[in-house]
C-alpha cells in the first residue's frame, strides 16, 4: 500500500516528490559513510484525549458564567433572546458547544495549546527512545546510525545516534544539527527541515565513519531502508 495513502495525514506537510526528495537526501549523505540514517515523522506523540473533555469544560464554565453575569445585570438573554423563548434551544445550544469542542479538540493547533510544553518534550522523546529501538537503529554492524525524528503536533525534534556515535561525537555537536531542524520546523518547512538534518548528519558520518576501501555499494553499511518511516 502506498504510504501517502495508509498515512493520508502527512500530505498536509509533505507532498509525494518531498517524500521521494528526503530518501534521496539519505541515499546522497550515506554514500561516503558506513552510517545509517534513519528520518522518520509521526502525527504525534502526546497523549491528547484529555483536549476535548478540557475543551467542553472550559465551554460550560463559559456559558455558565455568563449565566452568573447576568444574575449581575447583564443578562445572557439580552445578546441572544432565542435561546429563551425555549428551554429546547437551551439544550440544543449546551450540545452544540460540546460538538464544537469535539471538533476543535482534533485541530493540531490546539491540542499544542491544551498540553503544557513539559509534557511535550517529555512524550516526543519518549516516544522518539521507543522508536530507535523498534526501528532497530540500535541493531546496525558498526552501531553508527541516526534516527531524525519529527513529531508534527507538537512541532519538535529529536535526533538519537546509536552508540558508536555517542563516543564519537557529544551531544553539543548533535545540537547544532538541531537547532537548524527546529527553526525550519517553527516556519513549516518539513522537507528543507529533514533535507537539512540528513545533509549535516551525512557530513558527521563521513567524518567518523567513513567508507572502508573495498566496501561496495551493498555493504552492511547500508543496513537500513532510506525511505522516510512514516506513523501516526
Amino acid at each position: 500500500m502506498n504510504k501517502m495513502n495508509s498515512h493520508s495525514w502527512v500530505q498536509k506537510y509533505l507532498n509525494g516528490n518531498e517524500i521521494k526528495e528526503i530518501s534521496d537526501a539519505v541515499q546522497t549523505a550515506e554514500a561516503g559513510t558506513t552510517g545509517d540514517i534513519v528520518p522518520m515523522i509521526v502525527r504525534r506523540s502526546s497523549a491528547v484525549r484529555h483536549v476535548p473533555v478540557v475543551l467542553a469544560l472550559s465551554f460550560l464554565i463559559l456559558f455558565l458564567g455568563l449565566e452568573i453575569v447576568g444574575l449581575n445585570g447583564w443578562y445572557l438573554g439580552d445578546a441572544l433572546p432565542f435561546l429563551y423563548e425555549h428551554w429546547t434551544l437551551q439544550i440544543l445550544f449546551v450540545v452544540l458547544m460540546f460538538a464544537a469542542a469535539w471538533f476543535l479538540a482534533h485541530l493540531p493547533v490546539v491540542q499544542r495549546i491544551f498540553t503544557p510544553n513539559a509534557d511535550e518534550i517529555e512524550q516526543v522523546e519518549r516516544r522518539a527512545q521507543l522508536e530507535f529501538f523498534l526501528q532497530r537503529v540500535n541493531r546496525t554492524h558498526r552501531q553508527s546510525a541516526v534516527l531524525i525524528f519529527i513529531s508534527v503536533m507538537e512541532r519538535r525534534a529529536v535526533i538519537l545516534a546509536d552508540e558508536g556515535l555517542a563516543k564519537k561525537l557529544s551531544p553539543q555537536v548533535w545540537s547544532e544539527v538541531m537547532k537548524p531542524l527546529s527553526e525550519f520546523l517553527h516556519q513549516g518547512e518539513w522537507s528543507k527541515g529533514f533535507q537539512d538534518a540528513i545533509r549535516r548528519s551525512g557530513e558527521l558520518l563521513k567524518t567518523h565513519f567513513p567508507l572502508d576501501p573495498g566496501v561496495t555499494a551493498h555493504k552492511p553499511g547500508n543496513e537500513i531502508s532510506n525511505e522516510l518511516i512514516i506513523k501516526e
